[in-house]
C-alpha cells in the first residue's frame, strides 16, 4: 500500500475503489496518523471480506466516510471522483462532491490533483478543477500518476499490460497508454510543467510534511496467545520449553540450560513470548493431526525452537550461532518458516489457524508470480504475434543468453 506521488516521497496509502453516485471511482488515501493506517487496514478488510475471491470489490460512501480519520483524500485521475463528477454533471455535480467530500475528510483532508499527461481533454478538466479548487479554498496538487520509471520503460509496460490481459499488442487498443508521460519527472520538470500554479507543486512538500505515519512507526502487535489458566505468556513458553528440553536432551546439561536461560530472556525482553507460542501450537496441531510440518531456516539456530519441537536439529550439539536467528542489535522480528510438504494436508492447517484467530486476526499472503527466461520469452513472443515454431526456437534458445549475474 505504499504510494507514491511525484514530489511527495514515498508514504503509506492505497487507491480505494468506491461506489458512489458515479459507478465506481477510484479515491487515492493517503494515512496521515496510524489512525489513519488502522482505519484504512480496516476498509479494505471489510471490502475484500465480503467479495469471493478474485472478484472486484469497492467500498461504500457511508464506509469511506466511517474510515476517514486520520486519511488524506486526493481528488485522482480521470477515474477519479472530481473526474467522473465533471463527465456525469458538469460543475454543480463536482462543486457538490467536493463539498461531500470535505464533509467526509474535512477542509485540510482533501487536495484537488492535478495531472498533465499533453491531453486535450485532461487540461480542460484541470482549468475546471483549479476554478472549483479556488473556489472551495482547496489546496491544489501536482502529480504525475506514475505507472513506470523512465519514458523508454513505457514499452515495457504495454507488454506487462497485453501478458495480463492476454491480447497481442497489436490487438490491445485502448488497453495501452496513449503517450510515455507517466514516468517520474524530477523536480525541475514538475516545476516546468505546472509553472502557471506554482502552488500545486509547492503543496507536495506540504503535504508530505503533514504525513507523519510510515510502517516503522507500525507498533505491531501479535496475537495474544491464549495461555491455560490466564498465565504470562513468557511464563507459559519456560515452561513448555522446560518440559521440551527433558524430551529433547534427556538430562540437560548446564550448556543448556545457560543457553535456553539466555534466549527465553531475549524472547521475553523483546516481547516475542506470544509469537513463539502461536508457531509451537501450529506445529502440535499437525502433529496430533498426524500431518508432516518441519521448522526451517535460522529458526535451528534456536534452543527454544528445538525443544518446543519446531526444528529438528540441534542447535548446540552443532554449534549454531543463536544470534543469526534473534538479536537485540538488529532490531528486527525472527523468521520462522514451516514447510507442510503435503498440499491437501496443508489446507487443514491454514483452516486452524483462521478457525483459532478468527479471519480478522489470520491472512494469505500474496505471492508474487516471476517469470523464469523461458517462459518469460514465450509469454513476449505472444504479445508480439510470434508464430508457434518461432515461440519454441526461442524458448529453447533462452538458456543461452539469459542473464546470470554480474559475476557468471
Amino acid at each position: 500500500m505504499a504510494a507514491q506521488k511525484n514530489g511527495i516521497r514515498a508514504h503509506v496509502g492505497a487507491e480505494i475503489s468506491v461506489t458512489d453516485a458515479f459507478g465506481t471511482s477510484y479515491y487515492p488515501v493517503l494515512c496521515q496518523s496510524r489512525v489513519g493506517y488502522q482505519n484504512l487496514c480496516k476498509l479494505l478488510t471489510k471490502t475484500k471480506l465480503r467479495a469471493p475471491k478474485n472478484t472486484p470489490t469497492a467500498a461504500t460512501i457511508s464506509e469511506l466516510e466511517e474510515h476517514a480519520e486520520g486519511l488524506i483524500c486526493l481528488t485522482g485521475d480521470e477515474q477519479g471522483p472530481l473526474a467522473r463528477a465533471l463527465c456525469s454533471g458538469g460543475m454543480a455535480a463536482a462543486r457538490e462532491w467536493l463539498t461531500r467530500l470535505k464533509s467526509i475528510f474535512g477542509a485540510r483532508g482533501v487536495y484537488v490533483e492535478l495531472q498533465r499527461h499533453l491531453q486535450r481533454e485532461q487540461e480542460r478538466r484541470n482549468r475546471t478543477a483549479i476554478e472549483l479548487a479556488r473556489e472551495q479554498a482547496l489546496p491544489l496538487l501536482a502529480t504525475n500518476g506514475v505507472s513506470h520509471a523512465t519514458a523508454a520503460e513505457r514499452e515495457v509496460l504495454d507488454v506487462f499490460t497485453c501478458i495480463r490481459n492476454k491480447r497481442k499488442l497489436e490487438t490491445a487498443g485502448r488497453l495501452l497508454c496513449r503517450h510515455a508521460e507517466r514516468y517520474v519527472k524530477t523536480p525541475e520538470q514538475m516545476s516546468r510543467l505546472f509553472a502557471d500554479v506554482p502552488e500545486a507543486v509547492a503543496n507536495t512538500v506540504e503535504l508530505s510534511s503533514r504525513l507523519e505515519f510510515s510502517l516503522e512507526k507500525l507498533g505491531y502487535e501479535f496475537p495474544k496467545y491464549p495461555v491455560p489458566d490466564g498465565g504470562s505468556q513468557s511464563e507459559y513458553l519456560r515452561v513448555l520449553t522446560e518440559q521440551g528440553a527433558r524430551e529433547r536432551y534427556k538430562s540437560p546439561s548446564d550448556r543448556v540450560r545457560r543457553q535456553l536461560e539466555k534466549e527465553l530472556r531475549l524472547i521475553e525482553k523483546l516481547d516475542l513470548a506470544g509469537y513463539f507460542l502461536i508457531v509451537w501450537d501450529i506445529v502440535r496441531f499437525c502433529r496430533d493431526s498426524g500431518i508432516l510440518v518441519q521448522g526451517r531456516g535460522s529458526a535451528a539456530n534456536s534452543a527454544v525452537c528445538y525443544s518446543l519441537g519446531i526444528t529438528a536439529v540441534d542447535p548446540i550439539g552443532m554449534e549454531l550461532l543463536f544470534e543469526r536467528f534473534l538479536s537485540e542489535e538488529r532490531g528486527e522480528w525472527p523468521d520462522i518458516d514451516l514447510d507442510l510438504p503435503s498440499g491437501d494436508e496443508r489446507e487443514k492447517a491454514i483452516q486452524y489457524v483462521y478457525k483459532r484467530y478468527g479471519e480478522r486476526g489470520a491472512a494469505m499472503t500474496a505471492n508474487v508470480n516471476t517469470y523464469r527466461g523461458r517462459s518469460a520469452a514465450r509469454e513476449v513472443g505472444k504479445v508480439f504475434g510470434f508464430d508457434t515454431e518461432t515461440l519454441d526456437r526461442l524458448s529453447k534458445m533462452v538458456g543461452g543468453w539469459e542473464w546470470r549475474g554480474a559475476r557468471s
